[in-house]
């Protein structure tokens, strides 16, 4: 294996980022049996993708939000972006007020590139957030522009796959 497809295939996360992600699956997870049928079928993506993580998920690139709206204007979401090339969990929130207007902020919490050296941000920011606006709130698909058929859907264990290297 070239050394490219040795560090482009994979994301620079700890152990204790792998074990705080665990967290962040069992949240998608969680809100399955709420899902419509077009979030259900790119919340298998996400999960598949989370799960391979370090290694990447060609074909996948979806933006996944748990959003929490409010009648009078004011919103927050909790997003996981994460494609063959970036996995990001974001952050954002819409202020309103009728006199005044509204404002948005976002941040990314946590993000990190394949091929890199390391990665930024907190897990433990996101997940914070995101676990009250999952129970609260709702999913949408903000960006799904997978490759359904690129996308690798029979996963070998990593024992597997060096049994046969």
């Amino acid at each position: 294996m070239s050394e490219e497809d040795e560090t482009g295939g994979r994301f620079p996360l700890t152990f204790d980022d792998l074990e705080k992600l665990t967290r962040v699956i069992k949240l998608v997870r969680e809100r399955l049996p709420k899902m419509n049928p077009a979030c259900l079928h790119t919340a298998a993506s996400v999960l598949l993708a989370l799960e391979r993580l370090p290694s990447t998920t060609p074909g996948v690139d979806v933006i996944f939000n748990f959003e929490q709206s409010n009648t009078d204007g004011n919103w927050g979401w909790a997003d996981i972006t994460i494609s063959e090339d970036e996995f990001r969990l974001g952050l954002g929130q819409h202020f309103y007020e009728p006199l005044i207007g509204g404002d948005t902020e976002t941040r990314v919490a946590f993000e990190s590139y394949a091929g890199e050296e390391q990665s930024e941000g907190e897990i433990d920011d996101w997940l914070g957030i995101a676990d009250v606006i999952s129970r609260q709130g709702q999913v949408s698909i903000e960006q799904d522009n997978s490759d359904y058929d690129e996308i690798q859907w029979d996963v070998e264990s990593e024992q597997d796959l060096a049994e046969q290297a």
